[in-house]
């Protein structure tokens, strides 16, 4: 299987963004230093211990939920600039503001099989091709190899009409070492690898879709107020908790949710797609 390119932690965001658009993913290596990482999986590794069989966690790993809560090093990479700069230049021409769309811990188990291919903006029913309205992303907590379960993405499959399905050996693998994010459009062709060593592989999704979508996690009751509160303001925007833009789309008592709730302005960039 072809190992797809990795791009600089420092390369323009324009070029980023190109890569994305033309094949629909790019690998980014090292966006982060690998002992951030370690933080993180340290954060997450109580709250994969604690689900049991049947609860997000079966014989093939673990999928835990409600993440920025249980691991607060995670929520800066959520808006982190390269990242943010990626979703200004692809989700940005379709909305004023974009949003946090989903976000998981996932652990893939030794001896798990490959996930089937899938696109993850099925779950809106609208043919393919159309503007993109969703775009994913993987932050690599360990090494993610050929032998663990890396990712295998089919490129230019993001062109590709509703019908039209992978051929078997169309994928690239987006091998990538810890630090590393591999960003894709939701309407790839995507799944997750077969883990044949001996030792999990770890990673955070994150989803970021159109502000004016449903999100995919009911993210009010995921992450409640008392539980954002304390957040930087830049990711209880992201969130959620906010008008979008100028608009009254999401009011609370007829006015922005965050006078209502009583969030303090702090410092900190936003995701606003019309800077």
């Amino acid at each position: 299987m072809q190992t797809g390119t990795l791009l600089q932690a420092d390369a323009p965001i324009e070029d980023i963004a190109e890569v994305l658009n033309m094949q629909g993913y790019a690998t980014i290596e090292r966006l982060a230093e690998p002992p951030a990482m370690d933080v993180i999986a340290a954060e997450l590794r109580p709250h994969f211990d604690a689900l049991t069989t049947g609860q997000r966690s079966n014989a093939t790993g673990r999928i835990h939920s409600r993440v920025l809560a249980t691991a607060p090093q995670l929520q800066q990479r959520m808006v982190d600039p390269v990242i943010l700069g990626v979703m200004d230049l692809v989700l940005g021409p379709n909305c004023v503001r974009y949003q946090l769309s989903s976000i998981q811990g996932i652990e893939v188990y030794p001896g798990a099989h490959d996930q089937g291919l899938h696109r993850d903006d099925d779950i809106f029913r609208l043919p393919h091709p159309h503007p993109v309205f969703e775009v994913n992303v993987m932050w690599a907590l360990t090494d993610f190899t050929a032998e663990n379960g890396a990712t295998r993405v089919v490129p230019d499959s993001h062109l590709w009409p509703s019908g039209k399905t992978p051929e078997p050996g169309s994928e690239h693998l987006a091998a990538m070492p810890k630090g590393s994010v591999l960003i894709w459009l939701g309407s790839t062709w995507h799944g997750a690898g077969a883990n044949r060593s001996e030792r999990p592989r770890i990673g955070v999704y994150a989803g970021y879709s159109l502000g004016w979508l449903r999100q995919e996690e009911m993210m009010y009751l995921a992450l409640p107020p008392e539980s954002v509160q304390p957040m930087p303001e830049n990711v209880q925007r992201l969130i959620g908790y906010e008008l979008k833009g100028t608009s009254t789309l999401g009011w609370l008592d007829g006015g922005d949710p965050r006078d209502v709730l009583g969030f303090d302005e702090t410092e900190g960039p936003t995701n606003d797609a019309s800077n």
